[in-house]
C-alpha cells in the first residue's frame, strides 16, 4: 500500500480511518511507535520487518517534549522526523502521537500487531507494559522485530558527540 510521501503524514483521525478501512477489507494492521530521532539503519530494518508482518504499517511519532533526552535532543523536530519516516517505502502512514505514550494512538487504531524493536524485548519498562496491555485488551498482540541490525540514536549521539 505504498503512498506518495506527501500523503503519508496525517492527523490521528485519518490515521485511525486508514486502520479501519484496512480492517474492513480484511487486511492486518501493524503499529510502530517511538521518537525515531536520528533515523538509522536499525530503524529502517525495524520498519521493513514490521511491514512484512502486516498488510498496512502505521507509525506514530512521539512529540519533541517526550524525546527530550538531554541537551540538543531531539536533534530533529517532530515534523522533520515524520517527513523522514514518510519517505520510507515500508511505511504507509505517519502521525504525531498526541500524548506521552502510544496509548491514545493504540485505542484509535486498534492494531492487530504493536511492533517494537529488539531493544524492548527484555527490558520493556512500565510505559511499554501499559501500551501492551491496551493492545491485548483490544485483541491485538505485541511483537518484536529481530536483532539482526541494532543501533541506537542515543549511541549515535554519544559516538558523534552531538
Amino acid at each position: 500500500m505504498s503512498r506518495p510521501r506527501t500523503d503519508k503524514v496525517v492527523d490521528l483521525a485519518e490515521f485511525a480511518q486508514t486502520a479501519e478501512r484496512a480492517r474492513a477489507a480484511g487486511r492486518t494492521v501493524a503499529l510502530c511507535h517511538g521518537c525515531f530521532d536520528l533515523l538509522h539503519v536499525g530503524h529502517v530494518h525495524h520498519f521493513d520487518q514490521a511491514s512484512r508482518l502486516a498488510d498496512v504499517l502505521l507509525v506514530s511519532v512521539s512529540a519533541d517534549s517526550v524525546c527530550a533526552k538531554g541537551p540538543g535532543r531531539p536533534a530533529f523536530t517532530l515534523d522533520e522526523r515524520m517527513a523522514v519516516i514518510a519517505a520510507l517505502e515500508a511505511v504507509d502512514r505517519v502521525c504525531a502521537a498526541p500524548g506521552p505514550t502510544a496509548i491514545e494512538v493504540i485505542r484509535a487504531v486498534r492494531p492487530h500487531l504493536y511492533v517494537k524493536g529488539p531493544d524492548y524485548r527484555h527490558c520493556p519498562g512500565a510505559r511499554l507494559r501499559a501500551e501492551a496491555a491496551v493492545v491485548e485488551e483490544l485483541g491485538g498482540r505485541l511483537v518484536h522485530t529481530d536483532d539482526r541490525v541494532t543501533s541506537s540514536s542515543t549511541e549515535l549521539f554519544r559516538r558523534f558527540h552531538v
